[in-house]
């Protein structure tokens, strides 16, 4: 049992889960993005954003410290965190997914980062329903998503059925009218035969894929779960002032392996190819028994070349 929502009264229900902070919904500009909400009319909930959520958890760049060795009480002054409450809504069951996955890099018990548990503890999911799927990309049902939310939207014509999937969840929506709904499930045209690729590292499917690979790491940048990043200190020309940040890098980029010295790890770029898929779905299960990938199929919509991956995987031969 759930509760229903008029269409008319969205952006007022909108408006009072935000209250008082931000609100960050899919917003047709050049492309569909995920955006602060400036004006609740530009909300668009047609397609799936090509660019996932995990910017609001850990942005592309971010200052961690400013140095001034002038200063010889406070040479390192860091960077103050912040962050008001904000309601994403328009999120998929790809995105929140997502956000699970990257729970076990940044928020385990030896290394948390503070800036990613602040914005997970400070942000309301607000999700919606793929009925149909939004891309011929996607192959989230062969997955096994898990369903992780606060609020789910199911679109029912001029209403939308919500589903509370937290307390805080149910909190927003106990004054809405009771309502039954047999909930449909997701159903992609895409699909991944298997996810146990241990035994094909050497398989010749991934030759035809790799050879139109451009190591643009696009694929990286749309990735619901990719957030490798890379520390830079920057020193002004009187090397006494300057400042660390963190970016995102790509295992995708040529120099991401290099060491002093500068050998390179995974030097030729089929390496590298295979080392993201891996990563995708068996090393990351291996160590926390679940599949990294959420089945988006961003990577494969942004790739210049549209390289899909599940097609060589479902064409591996035993």
């Amino acid at each position: 049992m759930g509760k229903v929502l008029e269409k008319k009264r969205l952006n007022e229900f909108l408006s009072k889960v935000s209250k008082g902070g931000d609100l960050i919904a899919p917003v047709k500009r050049d492309t569909l993005r995920f955006e602060i909400v400036k004006d609740f009319n530009d909300i668009c909930l047609e397609g799936r954003p090509l660019f996932p959520v995990k910017k609001f958890f850990s942005p592309a760049k971010e200052d961690l410290f400013n140095l001034n060795l002038t200063n010889k009480n406070k040479p390192f002054d860091e960077e103050k965190i912040k962050l008001k409450p904000r309601v994403i809504f328009g999120g998929r069951l790809c995105d929140f997914n997502g956000l699970l996955k990257l729970d076990k890099l940044f928020l385990s018990e030896e290394y948390q980062d503070d800036y990613y548990k602040l914005a997970r503890e400070n942000t309301l999911l607000l999700g919606i329903n793929c009925d149909p799927a939004p891309s011929e990309y996607c192959f989230c049902e062969s997955m096994d998503l898990e369903k992780y939310y606060d609020l789910f939207f199911h679109d029912m014509g001029d209403k939308y059925y919500i589903e509370a999937g937290s307390e805080k969840g149910k909190t927003l929506i106990i004054d809405l009218e009771d309502y039954d709904f047999t909930i449909p499930s997701i159903k992609c045209e895409k699909k991944l035969y298997t996810k146990d690729i241990s035994k094909y590292y050497d398989d010749s499917a991934w030759d035809k894929e790799n050879d139109k690979c451009l190591s643009c790491g696009k694929c990286t940048a749309h990735c619901t779960t990719c957030l490798c990043f890379d520390m830079i200190d920057e020193l002004e020309a009187d090397v006494k002032h300057g400042k660390r940040f963190k970016e995102w890098d790509s295992c995708q980029f040529l120099n991401f392996t290099e060491v002093a010295g500068g050998a390179i790890f995974r030097k030729d770029r089929i390496n590298r190819f295979k080392h993201r898929i891996y990563h995708k779905l068996q090393y990351f299960r291996e160590k926390f028994d679940m599949d990294m990938c959420t089945g988006c199929g961003r990577c494969i919509e942004s790739c210049p070349r549209l390289i899909d991956f599940t097609e060589v995987i479902n064409n591996f031969k035993d």
